[in-house]
Formats: C-alpha cells, sequence, structure tokens
C-alpha cells in the first residue's frame, strides 16, 4: 500500500484505493489525496483544440470541478491549480471576474452544461460513479481584457462557451465533433481543415455513385472527389472535405495522399492505388 501524503483523503478515494486500480488511476487517486485534485489534459487534435480540467476538488472540498479549452497545457495548469485554490479559500469564483490566474488578464468562471461534463469529462465520470459534479469553465478574454462576446473581441481567442444558454455556433459543433469518436472530426489525419472546401462530381454530391477517384492538385492544393461517370452531365460541386468522410470513413485512408498525386479504387471496398499525377491530368 503507497504511504504517500494524504491529506484529502475522502471515503470516496479510499473505497477506490481498495479496488483493482490500474497505474494511471492509482496516480490520479493519489494526487487527489496529496494536494486535492488531479488536473487531466488532453491534447489538441487536427479538428479541434486541447482541453484540461479537473478532479477531485468537488470530492475534497465541496466545491465545481474546473474546465478551460483551448490553452497550452502549462497556462492551463497553472490556471486551474490557481482556481482551485481559490475555491478551498472560500471565494465564489462565479460572482466577478478574477486576475492573477491567466498572465495580466482577468477570468470569468462561468457553470457548464451537464451534457458538456459527460461529454469531456469522462475521468471524472469514472471518479464520481457516474454521480452528479458542478463544474465552472474559466473563459479567458484576449490580450486587451476583451471577453468572448464584447465588441472587439479578438477571434483568435475564441473558445466554445459550453453554458446551458449559449448558443452552439460553428465553434461549439467543431469542437463537439472533435471529442466525438463518431465523427470524423475525431482523429482527424487531413493536413487540411475539416471546413474545406472540396471538388465533388455531381453524383457523389447526390449520394448515387460512390467515390472510386481522388487527387490532391499540386498547383493549388484541391481534392478533388469523384465516382465512376465523373461529372455526369454537369460540373463540379462545392463541400466540406469533412462532409465526404462522414459519409465514407474509407477515404481517411488518403489523409496523406501527396499534392499532386491521385489514388484509384475499382469499387468500395477494394484498396486504392495511388499514383503521380501527369502534367495534363493536372491541367
Amino acid at each position: 500500500m503507497s504511504t504517500s501524503i494524504r491529506n484529502f483523503e475522502t471515503d470516496r478515494s479510499r473505497r477506490l484505493r481498495a479496488s483493482n486500480l490500474s497505474t494511471q488511476d492509482e496516480k490520479t487517486i493519489s494526487n487527489i489525496e496529496k494536494y486535492g485534485c488531479e488536473v487531466i489534459q488532453v491534447e489538441k487534435s487536427g479538428a479541434g483544440p486541447g482541453w484540461s480540467y479537473t478532479i477531485g476538488v468537488y470530492d475534497t472540498c465541496r466545491r465545481p470541478e474546473i474546465i478551460v479549452v483551448g490553452l497550452l497545457n502549462k497556462t492551463a495548469h497553472v490556471l486551474l491549480n490557481e482556481a482551485a485554490k481559490a475555491l478551498r479559500n472560500g471565494i465564489d469564483l462565479t460572482q466577478g471576474r478574477h486576475r492573477e490566474m491567466i498572465g495580466e488578464v482577468e477570468c470569468e468562471f462561468r457553470p457548464v452544461d451537464p451534457k458538456w461534463v459527460k461529454h469531456l469529462m469522462g475521468w471524472a465520470t469514472w471518479y464520481y460513479d457516474g454521480e452528479y459534479f458542478p463544474v465552472l469553465q474559466a473563459v479567458y478574454p484576449d490580450r486587451k481584457n476583451v471577453f468572448p462576446g464584447e465588441p472587439s473581441f479578438e477571434t483568435y481567442f475564441l473558445q466554445p462557451l459550453m453554458q446551458v444558454d449559449a448558443p452552439m455556433t460553428k465553434t461549439e459543433e467543431d469542437f463537439w465533433s472533435s471529442a466525438d469518436p463518431k465523427s470524423s472530426f475525431f482523429d482527424w489525419k487531413f493536413p487540411d481543415p475539416p471546413h474545406t472546401q472540396v471538388f465533388l462530381s455531381n453524383t457523389v454530391h447526390a449520394g448515387t455513385e460512390a467515390v472510386i477517384y481522388v487527387s490532391h492538385d499540386l498547383s493549388d492544393g484541391a481534392w478533388q472527389f469523384l465516382a465512376d461517370s465523373m461529372s455526369d452531365g454537369g460540373g463540379p460541386v462545392l463541400s466540406c472535405l469533412h462532409h465526404q468522410i462522414d459519409k465514407d470513413a474509407s477515404l481517411k485512408e488518403l489523409a496523406d495522399l501527396p499534392l499532386g498525386w491521385c489514388a484509384e479504387r475499382e469499387r468500395p471496398g477494394y484498396p486504392w492505388v495511388r499514383r503521380e499525377l501527369e502534367p495534363e491530368e493536372e491541367s
């Protein structure tokens, strides 16, 4: 049995420690018992930002857990630890704005819709055995201390807002999808963003034929997804790259198709055959 410091040992941590824990789970329990919380960090993907959150704050001091999206890991780790310390000292973070947590700007703490908690905080859900626990999102401003939704907010610092009354804009929808294993956004491998415009033949767009030819043009980096009848009497149709990947997951195999190359297959389920495009094919 571990002899580490357990200043924040609880009935829950003791019960979990008595169960059959993995090495990582045991580390989480030990950190909660020693420091009052553990910080979990999920790396950003090709289609969405990373996020960080606490586990154990609610168990050890009956204050909300905290989550933040889009910050560098080191910055997020400092912010969450400072926020947990403030909560433990009796400060209500939902009141007003708070400095000295993230550089020279302020930070707001807003209650999180439980649907986001379930979607993003799987390890905390395990720790609390599926029981409800409150969560606050640390919402940060831009470098001029302007917050999301305020005039002149610098969109570089845009972040998904996870409150019950927050609208599901493209930012929230894309972030949700990037954390959804059922979505093509999850573990996105293409070098281009999911909303990149690509060319489809009419039959592919209509769903009457499957993609059997894909090209990644050298001149402008454009993607083309074509069927057996190619244009079928009409011009190309523009669509988002991720829409086609959602429809046909086998296209993920071509995420590393180089510029100036194409890939063909006889029909769905058959292997892709890659080759370099000839100059006349590019034109």
